[in-house]
């Protein structure tokens, strides 16, 4: 079963009102959760096995070290494409299973559709990789990407989903070779948000040591020989 728009139950003194709301039903499609409270923000591929009585949302949990910094009352955010769209919700964690591993979260109390995003970025079109990293520093993979977007602060890359590590931190790697340059440039960066598509794609923030690190002077050099100048543009 797809996941697509269901009656979402409202229960009221008054008894139940029906209120038609984008929500998550059983199926195949991932639930991205972001949990920015922890040690670590984590980012966890999920999927959900059904609903509470008290609609509820219990979702399958990974098993990894990463995930006993989870407790009840930590909140996220979670983000699944439902009918080509993407939609967003908040909610917090109400239980924690483990048989099997399952993470009950509170009912969304709001499902909102995504609107397109605005870089200030330049559009590019190349390969390279990048390397997810865990909550202790240790490459999970290391994955062909395509590049999306480019500025100094940042960059969008596109990945396959099923590629993508069950449980990340935020920071991983990057590489690529800047159009125009004979070298590969190394970045290293933290996870800003995801939006689960057909394809994966992630947006990032660039970290840089200092103004005068490599993959800085690249970045820079390159940016200024577009001739650009930040401006909104539509990704």
């Amino acid at each position: 079963m797809k996941f697509g728009l269901v009656t979402w139950l409202h229960i009221t003194e008054k008894g139940i009102m029906n209120s038609p709301t984008p929500h998550l039903a059983l199926g195949s499609n991932s639930i991205w959760l972001t949990f920015p409270s922890t040690p670590e923000k984590l980012l966890i591929r999920t999927y959900l096995l059904g609903l509470g009585a008290d609609h509820s949302l219990l979702c399958a949990l990974p098993e990894d070290p990463a995930l006993s910094d989870l407790k009840c009352g930590i909140s996220c955010s979670g983000r699944s494409c439902i009918d080509e769209d993407i939609y967003e919700f908040k909610t917090v964690i109400q239980e924690i299973l483990t048989q099997p591993p399952t993470l009950r979260l509170t009912a969304p109390s709001h499902v909102s559709r995504q609107h397109p995003r605005t870089f200030p970025r330049l559009t590019v079109n190349m390969t390279g990789a990048v390397r997810p990293l865990s909550d202790k520093g240790r490459i999970l993979a290391v994955l062909p990407v395509r590049f999306s977007n480019l500025s100094p602060t940042g960059c969008q890359f596109r990945v396959a989903p099923s590629a993508w590590p069950l449980v990340s931190s935020s920071h991983l790697h990057m590489s690529c070779r800047l159009p125009g340059f004979t070298h590969f440039s190394k970045f290293t960066g933290s996870i800003e948000w995801v939006d689960p598509t057909k394809e994966l794609v992630i947006g990032t923030k660039f970290s840089f040591t200092s103004t005068q690190d490599p993959a800085n002077q690249d970045i820079l050099g390159w940016y200024t020989s577009q001739q650009a100048h930040l401006i909104n543009t539509t990704a």
